[in-house]
């Protein structure tokens, strides 16, 4: 089999559809080209977090053809990794399932296990949604699947089994930066259990649309909230959101909001929250601070540049891992390339091209620091022609090379030009295109 990405949507979808469990495709990237979960797995607020586990025994598991099975929390997997002529692919991932209907042993296990998850319900729900397939089936599954990708038979006896509930030893860190580069990388609007700081992110950039997105799962309902007071379940969660609306109020600050205002704000809302007697009343009112907050840090934002600048600002950072090119900005925003390019140079003091090549470098930082991606991986998926060039673009915005940064382990460091050795001479890059003059009498937006 070619193995064509056409091809193995296709067999993902079908053994989908011809069995009800959850199927998967990760790149050698570590990235889901394809998933096809069912829907209540999917809409389900411990999904993502699972995800990011299948991630990461995908990526680190090796890549072995064989069907290899593993746990996480008593939920069951197999892989299989795909191969072309020797090159790996990735890794297709079948599961999770159960091998046998949940009784009281096993909730009293899961909760336990996922004491961190505050939403037993919502776990147990969870839980209960997925397929049953006994060890006998899965197997057998797991070498119908084998063969009808290599057109080869399997003895049952290569079949490779991971013992239980460990996960990889070089697991990432799980920040909300980074949970905003996976976003990026995966093409994905998603939320996980970082979903609060994750929402600070999109609070400090006035992000609205991605507001909406997140706030669902960020405000917690009613069986969702640690007690962080023994005396009543309304004081705990009035606790919790009046510690939320004070981040957000720092957040709102950050991303430009004036002080006072925000502060005036944050005051009206701590007293709108200590006045409420329900936990749907406290949830209604946190809603409309989060939104409060962003909106008028959009304002702001909007008021120091066009909606146009803002849209095209909003496309590249939603867009770092794309080829991004001036035409895409100028069909987004409307306006003629050489027009937008003057007016985009003129507001922002630099050029487009140049203020891709900043984000880029500050998602290039974010991923050193975060993650163990190889320097050369970094710099292809962020769409830099070679990696000598990216080292020279990035000593130039930060004074260290990538492997210097990511060895002093902080940004403050790294921000510090030291002196370094003179490395060997590289070619000069080439000069970038001359911006188009403004026109005289610009166009009104």
């Amino acid at each position: 089999m070619r193995f064509a990405l056409e091809e193995i949507k296709y067999v993902c979808h079908h053994l989908h559809e011809a069995h009800g469990v959850s199927v998967f495709y990760v790149n050698t990237r570590g990235q889901f080209a394809y998933e096809s979960p069912a829907a209540s797995i999917r809409q389900s607020p411990y999904y993502v977090p699972l995800q990011e586990q299948i991630r990461e025994h995908a990526v680190n598991g090796g890549q072995k053809k064989m069907p290899t099975f593993f746990s996480i929390n008593r939920l069951h997997f197999f892989r299989i990794g795909l191969q072309h002529e020797e090159a790996a692919l990735g890794q297709m991932v079948i599961g999770p399932c159960l091998d046998a209907g949940l009784d009281e042993t096993q909730i009293d296990y899961i909760t336990e296990l996922m004491h961190e998850f505050s939403n037993v319900r919502v776990l147990i729900e969870f839980y209960q949604s997925l397929p049953v397939i006994g060890p006998e089936r899965f197997r057998s599954m797991s070498l119908l699947v084998y063969s009808l990708l290599y057109q080869e038979w399997l003895d049952p006896a290569q079949i490779v089994e991971i013992s239980g509930e460990q996960l990889p030893k070089n697991q990432q860190p799980h920040t909300p930066d980074l949970e905003i580069s996976r976003e990026r990388m995966n093409l994905i609007s998603h939320t996980n259990l970082s979903h609060e700081r994750v929402l600070l992110d999109y609070v400090r950039k006035g992000r609205i649309d991605k507001v909406q997105d997140v706030v669902r799962y960020s405000l917690i309902g009613e069986d969702e909230l640690g007690k962080l007071s023994r005396r009543s379940r309304i004081r705990s969660e009035k606790n919790l959101m009046i510690t939320g609306v004070a981040l957000i109020c720092r957040a709102a600050i950050e991303g430009g909001l004036n002080e006072e205002t925000a502060f005036t704000l944050s005051d009206y809302y701590i007293q709108q929250l200590e006045e409420q007697e329900s936990l749907q009343a406290i949830s209604k009112v946190m809603t409309e601070a989060v939104f409060a907050f962003t909106e008028r840090v959009s304002k702001v934002k909007e008021q120091q540049y066009s909606s146009t600048i803002t849209a095209c600002q909003h496309y590249i950072s939603d867009h770092l891992y794309d080829d991004i090119t001036l035409e895409q900005l100028a069909k987004l925003t409307y306006l003629s390339p050489n027009y937008l390019s003057s007016l985009f140079k003129k507001k922002v003091g630099i050029s487009i091209s140049e203020y891709i090549q900043r984000e880029r470098i500050d998602e290039a930082k974010k991923l050193l620091m975060l993650t163990k991606y190889k320097v050369s991986d970094i710099c292809s998926w962020l769409n830099f022609n070679d990696q000598s060039y990216f080292n020279r673009v990035f000593k130039k915005m930060t004074g260290v090379t990538p492997k210097r940064y990511r060895e002093e382990g902080s940004a403050g460091r790294a921000a510090e030009k030291r002196e370094e050795p003179e490395e060997p001479e590289e070619p000069k890059e080439p000069k970038e295109p001359k911006e188009p003059k403004e026109p005289k009498e610009p166009k009104p937006e």
